[in-house]
């Protein structure tokens, strides 16, 4: 791969600057001198600074120099899509799930390409030819997903969603590793890698397999998924029902190894011509078949591509978070539902095999470098730039009444009677136009607050979702005028959502997402880690959510906005995780009532 690193000087990116912003403002000048120095690099960038401009300028350098394949990476496909919105010539990739499957296409609603099994079906006339762009059958419409990739490989310049990267990069080896990189939301990557790579096996959809596989007299692939049934079944059933509890090292390693005896390429092969004999209808067996894919294919592709092997030839099981789920339901076959989930834990070496010799990491919270560089295997040089608004612009507020909703901390009805008090503020600052954002950490908090906004003496005009409205559509109707309030958990709202110009100048922050103490994953890290340094990751974490719930309603130099965070829980780390341009805007000395007021104040200075 050819060295471009002489292409990232200072005056190069000033002169790839993108014409319709007609010049770089001083935290993108800043940026500049930075890549200059280091070519690669870690940019913490806040909100409003520009960051897609700068990202831009490098791969711009980049293809001036000669470089010829050059990829933005960002979590998901709003983000993909603002890229593309103000850059039109950059050829754009989203994940599987983003598009319809052709085969099945007499379908009343469409399935998504992760929803069927798509490396079995052999015979779709649809699919494309990554290399040539030719359909299987002459003249059929081409699979959208497949002509993507055909695309992707063929652009010079890429925006694609992170998981359309991962899949296609680094498992498929369908690209080269491009001369240049840029990933978009990088304190993302870690969470979005751990959730493409995340897989649940059920009993039922085991048995189902070892039906179809013996039907067609695939008897030695069906013996071999049958292995790891019993093996799954003998472990699981010794475990408590009701409740996701942790496998040990050796029970991992048991079933691991089991799905290393199943012969992927044969079971793949034998199915592909039962279907072409009509052994299978790929339409009526279209769940089973997509089931045994994953567990076959994709599964045991994933083990296979990360490694995990130590020198004594077992897994490494403290990069997997394995747990098993039992119930009492009993099904027509009078047994037990068993459920194993897999997922992936340290994934810094799988991202570091996502990186270009050339990689620029922007993010608006990067937070404690040392952390993210551990979460994310991105271990570039840093810089940190400051925000391009007065501090005076935005309040950042805890008020010295509110309770520690930790849940050791907390008496039983404190977090009724919180949200009850940010729901007559939201219904105060209604009145005199002022419109809110309520974040919390779960949906019992969330339909806690939609019921005691009904019950609320003045009523409080609350958009949410559920019934069919998503998360994305509630966010659309509320941008359109609809409430004075806009409710969601932080999962949903506490980044990616953009609500300035007064859309929602106030922002209500219930408690820290701390991760609950009995779910799997949070018992992992503690087995992982131990002697308590788990905390260090979930404090990264949660200041992280922090300071990325606090950008929501401040985009630019005339934006102003207030977020008031609820819980104690903060007070522990929430001053020390701001930028020092915005340490002016905190204030932990005011009473719930006084923050309230001063937020009148700084939006009546705004009129």
């Amino acid at each position: 791969m050819s060295d471009y690193s002489d292409a990232l000087s200072q005056e190069n990116l000033m002169t790839c600057f993108p014409r319709q912003y007609r010049r770089p403002n001083n935290s993108q000048l800043s940026a500049f001198a930075a890549i200059a120095e280091h070519g690669s690099e870690t940019l913490e960038a806040p909100t409003g600074t520009g960051k897609t401009a700068v990202g831009w300028s490098y791969l711009e350098a980049l293809e001036r120099a000669g470089a010829t394949s050059l990829v933005a990476i960002a979590p998901n496909k709003t983000h993909v899509n603002q890229w593309k919105e103000l850059h039109p010539d950059m050829t754009v990739a989203y994940g599987r799930s983003e598009y319809d499957c052709l085969y099945y296409d007499e379908e009343d609603e469409p399935f998504k390409a992760d929803e069927i099994p798509c490396l079995t079906l052999t015979n779709c006339p649809h699919r494309v030819d990554v290399e040539t762009g030719q359909t299987v059958e002459e003249g059929a419409m081409p699979c959208p997903y497949y002509q993507a990739k055909f695309e992707a490989r063929r652009s010079r310049k890429l925006v694609c969603t992170m998981s359309f990267y991962l899949f296609n990069n680094v498992f498929r080896g369908d690209f080269e590793p491009p001369d240049g990189l840029v990933i978009d939301e990088a304190d993302q990557i870690a969470k979005v890698v751990r959730g493409a790579l995340s897989y649940e096996i059920t009993d039922f959809q085991l048995r189902r397999s070892v039906m179809l596989l013996e039907s067609i007299g695939a008897d030695d692939e069906a013996k071999s998924v049958k292995q790891f049934l019993r093996n799954m079944v003998a472990i699981l059933k010794r475990k408590p029902q009701g409740q996701p509890t942790l496998l040990t090292d050796g029970e991992i390693v048991r079933l691991l190894d089991a799905i290393g005896q199943i012969d992927a390429e044969a079971v793949r092969k034998r199915i592909a011509r039962a279907i072409k004999t009509g052994e299978i209808d790929p339409y009526e067996d279209r769940e089973v078949l997509t089931r045994l894919e994953r567990l076959t294919q994709n599964l045991g592709r994933y083990l296979r591509s990360l490694g995990y092997a130590l020198p004594t030839g077992e897994y490494h099981a403290l990069n997997l978070v394995t747990y098993a789920y039992s119930d009492n339901e009993v099904t027509d076959e009078n047994r037990v539902n068993y459920k194993l989930i897999i997922k992936s834990y340290h994934v810094a070496g799988l991202v570091r095999k996502l990186l270009s010799p050339n990689t620029l990491a922007m993010s608006a919270t990067i937070g404690d470098n040392t952390v993210f560089g551990y979460e994310t295997g991105i271990q570039l040089p840093f810089v940190s730039l400051p925000g391009t608004f007065p501090a005076e612009n935005a309040l950042v507020l805890l008020p010295t009444d509110t309770p520690n909703l930790a849940q050791k901390e907390r008496s039983r009805n404190q977090p009724t009677r919180v949200l009850r008090h940010i729901a007559r503020a939201c219904g105060d600052f209604a009145k005199k136009d002022i419109r809110s954002l309520v974040i919390v950490v779960s949906n019992r908090e969330r339909d806690k607050f939609l019921w005691l906004c009904q019950e609320a003496e003045e009523d409080v005009d609350v958009v949410s979702y559920g019934d069919g409205l998503t998360p994305r559509q509630a966010l659309a109707a509320f941008r359109e005028g609809q409430g004075t309030v806009l409710l969601g958990t932080v999962a949903n709202y506490g980044s990616g959502v953009d609500l300035p110009e007064e859309i929602a100048p106030v922002t209500f922050v219930l408690r820290p997402g701390y991760p609950n103490p009995n779910d799997p994953f949070a018992q992992f890290e503690r087995r992982r880690f131990g002697n308590g340094s788990y905390w260090k990751v979930w404090n990264w974490r949660v200041m992280i959510e922090a300071l990325q719930v606090r950008g929501r309603n401040i985009r630019s130099a005339s934006d102003r906005g207030a977020t008031i965070f609820i819980s104690q829980q903060f007070r522990r780390f929430l001053f020390a995780s701001l930028p020092e341009w915005l340490k002016d805007s905190y204030d932990g000395s005011l009473t719930f009532e006084e923050a309230c007021g001063r937020v009148l104040e700084l939006m009546e200075a705004q009129s």
